[in-house]
């Protein structure tokens, strides 16, 4: 059976993507993620933030500080800094707009409460426990609005969801009110943890949703409802906003919960996977970025599985994903930034186009768009004719159009090592025969040197003898014979 293999030609047709179930895991495209070498820490990874240049991690009730350079961690060392102000604090996060530490430690019977490191007088601190009124439950992993007036923190309150869920207090009157759960949207059946910031969005760890990928996921959901209306109360979902898994690379198999970020473009998460070990992954780029999705196919509409589809910018380095088993790839592009776009499979052309992309949608944290690649090109052991590669009848010298189709055939033959292509001019017997010789020798030898030319190996060209397909009779013939179409024509075979 012949195999067909095809020149690429993209197709990019930008409408939203609404089923996401099903992608490729483990894509990713100019958000870059990496694995961070193991940081010898004594036991699991407990909590996790950014706080003060430094990634703070607890770990089996030890609180340490990892030094952050341009996204890159240091070595672990305990946080004497921090654990000065409580050897048993957990957690640390400061207020945005008065700049005061608070923390969290965990007491004898495993609850967690929160505390506030204040100013007592000029030059003197002391702790306080922070208690919002009339609420007697634990306050974990808080974190605040960007001006300060609300309090987001997981607790295990029984008037919830089931699990831990997701809570907000607001400060008015000078001290936090009682607190509201966040609503069904955020806070299902599982544990609703960890919550943080990212520009308008708020990200928190859930399990037990029935769009996980795996135990415990990260998700996103809009901190400013669209009917925002400048109250602090409407800063918080409240069941309105959409609830948006971060899907690959972010969601795995595994449990996924931690995420912390510095504000610069760099983030850290945790995974743990099936034997318990700890994972430390790392982020760098906006993630409010625009998703692209698409399918690899043939002209025929057959799928390419294993695809090689790249981007590449000269802001970022390139990122590189594969399609799956039905040809589907994804990507995660920064908006507004140029990217060049290539695609490559075994026996195709590799194609390059330049694409960017703008979010659209301000309420979801990643934007949509779609990127259908169709792949075209030659087949194997067919003859194909050409009789406008010359500019005139008795001439050598290729035309313009000769030039692109001769440019085809040597970007294939570069890109599909190991193949050779047999190459044969006609020439009319009828007609001046020394002539017509010296003329089809003066062809070969211009396609040969041209093909040279474009870094073809010699090896891969043959002009000596090949079998084109004679239109009239549906036979194969030698071009030698009377029976050959014209003296204009010349015809290429392709062969493994």
């Amino acid at each position: 059976m012949k195999r067909t293999i095809f020149y690429i030609v993209a197709l990019l047709v930008a409408v939203p993507l609404c089923a996401q179930t099903g992608w490729p895991r483990g894509a990713n495209g100019s958000l870059q993620t990496s694995e961070v070498a193991l940081l010898g820490l004594p036991a699991r990874i407990d909590n996790v933030c950014f706080l003060d240049g430094k990634l703070h991690i607890s770990s089996g009730g030890m609180l340490f500080g990892v030094a952050v350079n341009k996204g890159r961690l240091g070595f672990p060392e305990i946080d004497t800094a921090l654990l000065a102000v409580d050897a048993q604090m957990t957690y640390a996060v400061r207020h945005p707009s008065t700049g005061v530490l608070f923390y969290t430690k965990i007491d004898k019977k495993g609850s967690t409460f929160l505390y506030e490191y204040y100013e007592k007088k000029p030059g003197k601190f002391d702790t306080r426990r922070v208690k919002p009124y009339g609420f007697s439950y634990s306050v974990e992993h808080p974190v605040f609005s960007p001006d300060g007036r609300a309090m987001v923190f997981a607790s295990d309150c029984p008037i919830g969801f089931g699990g831990r869920d997701l809570w907000y207090s607001e400060w008015r009157d000078g001290e936090w009110q009682y607190p509201q759960n966040l609503g069904r949207r955020i806070n299902g059946e599982g544990d609703e943890t960890m919550p943080a910031l990212y520009g308008d969005f708020l990200i928190f760890a859930s399990s037990g949703r029935s769009d996980s990928y795996g135990g415990s996921d990260l998700y996103a959901s809009r901190l400013v409802a669209l009917e925002q209306t400048g109250d602090t109360v409407l800063m918080y979902p409240i069941g309105r906003s959409a609830v948006q898994s971060l899907e690959a690379p972010f969601c795995t198999r595994n449990d996924d919960y931690g995420f912390t970020t510095d504000g610069n473009g760099n983030g850290w998460w945790i995974t743990y996977d099936v034997y318990d070990n700890e994972h430390l992954h790392s982020f760098s780029g906006r993630m409010d970025c625009v998703k692209v999705t698409g399918v690899v196919s043939d002209v025929a509409g057959n799928i390419v599985a294993d695809a090689e589809v790249t981007v590449s910018s000269r802001q970022r380095q390139e990122s590189k994903v594969h399609t799956d088993s039905e040809g589907r790839f994804a990507l995660f592009l920064q908006p507004d930034e140029e990217y060049e776009l290539a695609c490559y499979a075994v026996n195709h052309f590799i194609h390059r186009q330049q694409i960017a992309f703008s979010r659209t949608k301000e309420d979801l944290l990643y934007g949509s768009e779609r990127c259908n690649i169709v792949l075209m090109a030659f087949e194997l052991d067919k003859a194909y004719s050409y009789d406008d590669l010359f500019g005139s009848p008795v001439s050598s010298e290729l035309s313009p159009s000769g030039r692109k189709r001769m440019d085809q055939m040597a970007t294939f033959l570069n890109e599909n090592k190991g193949l050779k292509l047999h190459i044969a001019s006609a020439y009319n017997l009828s007609a001046d025969i020394p002539f017509c010789a010296l003329l089809n020798k003066s062809r070969l030898r211009t396609l040969t040197e041209y093909l040279k030319g474009k870094g073809v190996e010699l090896t891969a060209v043959d002009t000596s003898t090949t079998k084109p397909l004679n239109a009239a009779d549906n036979q194969d013939v030698d071009i030698l014979s009377p029976t050959a179409l014209s003296s204009l024509t010349v015809y290429f075979t392709f062969s493994d």
